[in-house]
């Protein structure tokens, strides 16, 4: 086996898990700012997007279906919004899945279809979540409104993962 290529394969797995890292970090810190919600769906979006260009699809599995936890644990998340933080992680690694599968289509199709699958099942299960915890008067404003900030946070961001690992690469 040749030296030169084991190390070159080393240095890059390293770089990916350090990357990986910092990734999560920032994301971390980025949560814990307490920045409008909007624009902090944007960059996490954004993030996960970017390592799955960047590192690869396996990294932005683990980190779209860890983010919601780190925002659990920093208080960005509502409390009302406890229970549907499975389904926020499902959607996130829903989002990766899309996009991946969509590596060769359009930028329209890449930026709205993982978009639009995510904020459908965050959605959906969020509505099928809080059923059980919410008053029936308040479920769809809630399920709405959780609806639309993701689609709304998934679109940018998306664009934003795209934009940024193109100016790296």
């Amino acid at each position: 086996m040749d030296g030169k290529n084991t190390d070159n394969s080393n240095k890059t797995k390293i770089r990916n898990i350090a990357l990986n890292g910092i990734m999560l970090a920032l994301i971390v810190a980025l949560q814990a700012t307490n920045l409008p919600n909007l624009l902090t769906g944007i960059i996490v979006n954004g993030i996960i997007v970017f390592i799955l260009l960047y590192i690869g699809l396996k990294s932005a599995l683990v980190i779209g279906l860890i983010s919601p936890l780190f925002g659990f644990f920093t208080g960005h998340v509502p409390v009302f919004m406890y229970p549907v933080l499975p389904m926020i992680a499902l959607g996130n690694d829903l989002l990766v899945i899309v996009l991946y599968r969509l590596a060769n289509s359009s930028n329209w199709l890449k930026i709205f279809l993982p978009a639009f699958i995510k904020a459908l099942v965050i959605g959906l299960g969020g509505w099928l979540l809080v059923s059980y915890f919410i008053p029936d008067k308040l479920q769809n404003f809630i399920v709405i409104g959780v609806l639309g900030i993701h689609f709304f946070t998934a679109v940018p961001g998306i664009g934003l993962g795209i934009m940024l690992s193109k100016r790296i690469k």
